[in-house]
């Protein structure tokens, strides 16, 4: 398994093997306060091979500060099975929506960790984001 994509969005669903995404491929969310609160959706398509079909592997999904303190969590599993249609040999794509409302404490650096299967087959990746603070326009 690959990683085809992976996003931030502010909202994300998965409607008949489409990704729909509402203001996706930021990096930058702005706050007035602290704590925030920072709507936050990840979209994640997960090329899966010939060989991986009909076998379903755990996806960990948290948003974490740049000090490694986790803030939210998501734990699930994401594969494909073999659909009669699929040519021998052919891959296909796995996809996943998350929506993943956060708070933040302060203004820093964040990121969205993104772990798929296990061992020597994990693959990793890492969405970075920050949150600025705006000031307050009276």
């Amino acid at each position: 398994m690959q990683i085809d994509y992976a996003v931030i969005a502010d909202y994300a669903e998965i409607v008949a093997g489409k990704l729909y995404l509402m203001g996706g491929g930021w990096d930058t969310s702005h706050a007035t306060s602290f704590p925030a609160h920072v709507r936050l959706a990840v979209g994640l398509g997960v090329r899966v091979g010939w060989s991986e079909t009909v076998r379903h592997v755990p996806v960990h999904i948290t948003v974490e500060d740049d000090d490694g303190r986790s803030f939210v969590r998501l734990d699930g599993m994401i594969g494909a099975d073999r659909v009669d249609s699929l040519p021998p040999g052919a891959s296909q794509l796995a996809q996943l929506a998350a929506n993943l409302p956060t708070n933040v404490p302060a203004a820093g650096g964040y990121r969205v960790h993104i772990t798929i299967g296990e061992g020597e087959d994990m693959v990793v990746q890492d969405l970075p984001f920050r949150v600025v603070e705006r000031e307050n326009s009276a």
